[in-house]
């Protein structure tokens, strides 16, 4: 008599209920490199300003001192580089803690993000070309080349209206939805609104920079809280 061997998949057994509550370490990660990096935006910011060869400066005798102070730029140059890249990571990263009320503005944050974050950040190695344009032609053939770039090229405009809308608006857009969705208190956003100010008016010198920092600070602060809740919201959900 044939006898059939009946084969039946394995069976996985569902996973305990700690093994879901628990959070994944790589999720931990992503929310600390969000709640860091304010902080870190405005330390960069601190070593890009207190670096700069020409703070205030415009015109002749900023390319004089760009071609004259090679060294000091540099340092400018890579802390703002990275500082600004560092500002702009929260609004992209913000948009996935946010629901319902305000999620439609933190997809704005996020886009506005996503726009400074591939535009200003690569501007600031032209600190290095005009630089050298001063050291090997003299400083008003940098003045020169970078006039007949602004007279002639549509461009740059281009590129750098969008990054700059971005880079003014993302942070305190997304901070706002955060609020609206209820992940961030009311004063997270004033905080990003007032680092911005001193940033701005005090002509982005070291103690603006700062004052800046301090501001970021707060911002992290209670950004640390409040995606921990929303973490350990979904955490309890999934359990």
């Amino acid at each position: 008599m044939n006898t059939a061997t009946i084969t039946t998949p394995d069976v996985v057994a569902p996973p305990a209920p700690g093994d879901v509550a628990r959070p994944g370490k790589g999720l931990s990660v992503r929310r600390w490199v969000l709640v860091a990096s304010p902080v870190a935006a405005g330390l960069l910011a601190v070593l890009g300003a207190a670096t700069d060869p020409a703070v205030g400066e415009s015109g002749l005798p900023l390319f004089e001192k760009y071609a004259a102070n090679p060294e000091p730029l540099q340092w400018k140059s890579v802390g703002f580089h990275y500082s600004y890249a560092l500002w702009l990571l929260p609004a992209i990263m913000l948009a996935g803690y946010v629901r319902g009320r305000g999620v439609w503005l933190a997809n704005i944050g996020a886009v506005l993000g996503w726009l400074g974050l591939t535009t200003l950040p690569g501007f600031l190695p032209v600190d290095f070309f005009d630089s050298a344009v001063g050291q090997v032609a003299g400083p008003e053939t940098a003045v020169a080349v970078n006039e007949l770039i602004e007279d002639t090229m549509w461009g740059l405009p281009a590129i750098a209206l969008p990054g700059m809308i971005g880079f003014v608006l993302a942070l305190p857009v997304a901070a706002v939805a955060a609020w609206r969705g209820g992940v961030l208190r009311w004063w997270a956003p004033v905080a990003v609104v007032a680092g911005f100010l001193a940033f701005m008016l005090s002509n982005i010198t070291w103690w603006g920079c700062l004052v800046l920092t301090a501001f970021l600070a707060v911002f992290a602060y209670d950004l640390a809280r409040g995606t921990g809740r929303v973490a350990a919201r979904v955490t309890t959900t999934s359990a």
